[in-house]
């Protein structure tokens, strides 16, 4: 008899799902959809995303010889008090009933918190993500703290989002004369087929708009730095210094004495943009020589499945 893993991240643009053999840990069966944050589309249509997910997944595992899941991780975008987690408790109890599926072990949490407690695996250390939004999580090897997360409207500063609504003030502001000229309008204009700055406002304010489309704009940035664009250059020199106050603050909260830890670095953000990285790494490392400062090398999913698998050799 085979157990079987199921793991859910529901992030703000997709939400992934696997089945994965607990004792080999072969990822036998995935699936993606669109985003799942409740915060961003609605408790309705987060559960309609889930359970059409977990309908696959009954399907999948009604061919299987034995189709019961020991261990079951749901890691959500969203959760960010314990009102959400009530509320993601519900949507998520909503589609396994509606889906019908036989789970033994469930686990509802943050899908940073879960993806920190798989690339850390379970040990001090703490991770920091500057996606489409930007929050970093630390853990002592008895508690988790968090910092940052708080949504577009807030925060999020260093950000996806925050680089791309920073590329687009800057067009703005070159257009009114306002500010300096930049490359940044060319691959803009060139990207979004638009032919001048208010074509631009039309874009950003059409009923379509999403976040994660704004967050796009940020990913110009890395090209037009090394063409020594002077306002991108500014624009992820101030993402990088953003970054690092965000890091900080969470290491703090663990009481973080200078020790060696590794700190983990995930999101394009941050990956995709070689100076936001390298003036981050500098800035850290000249505060805390001891820290060691790596980039995930895999998707999220990929560490969610390994926190799982050892919640599962724990039982």
């Amino acid at each position: 008899m085979k157990d079987w893993l199921l793991i859910i991240d529901g992030g703000a643009t997709k939400t992934a799902c696997a089945v994965v053999h607990a004792e080999s840990g072969e990822i036998i069966y995935t699936k993606t959809a669109g985003g799942s944050n409740y915060q961003a589309i609605g408790v309705d249509s987060a559960t309609e995303i889930l359970q059409a997910l977990l309908a696959y997944v009954h399907a999948f595992l009604q061919q299987q010889s034995h189709s019961k899941i020991a261990v079951a991780t749901f890691a959500m975008a969203g959760i960010d008090s314990s009102k959400d987690h009530a509320i993601v408790k519900a949507i998520v109890h909503a589609a396994i009933t509606k889906s019908q599926l036989d789970i033994e072990t469930l686990i509802i949490e943050n899908d940073a918190e879960a993806t920190l407690l798989g690339v850390t695996a379970g040990q001090t250390g703490a991770l920091l993500i500057a996606g489409t939004g930007a929050i970093a999580y630390a853990f002592d090897g008895k508690r988790i703290e968090r910092a940052g997360g708080w949504g577009h409207r807030a925060g999020d500063e260093g950000s996806g989002y925050w680089l791309g609504q920073e590329v687009v003030r800057a067009i703005f502001r070159m257009e009114d004369g306002r500010g300096e000229p930049t490359i940044l309008k060319n691959d803009v204009y060139s990207y979004l087929r638009i032919q001048d700055v208010t074509d631009l406002a039309a874009w950003i304010f059409r009923p379509s708009y999403t976040n994660a489309q704004l967050a796009k704009m940020g990913a110009f940035l890395a090209d037009a730095v090394t063409k020594n664009d002077s306002c991108a250059i500014q624009i992820s020199m101030r993402a990088a210094h953003e970054l690092v106050l965000l890091a900080c603050a969470v290491l703090k909260k663990i009481n973080y004495q200078g020790e060696a830890i590794n700190l983990y670095c995930n999101g394009g953000a941050i990956k995709h943009n070689p100076l936001i990285l390298k003036a981050f790494s500098q800035d850290m490392t000249s505060m805390y020589p001891q820290i060691q400062i790596s980039l995930c090398q895999h998707q999220p999913i990929h560490y969610i499945i390994e926190r799982t698998k050892r919640a599962y050799n724990n039982l």
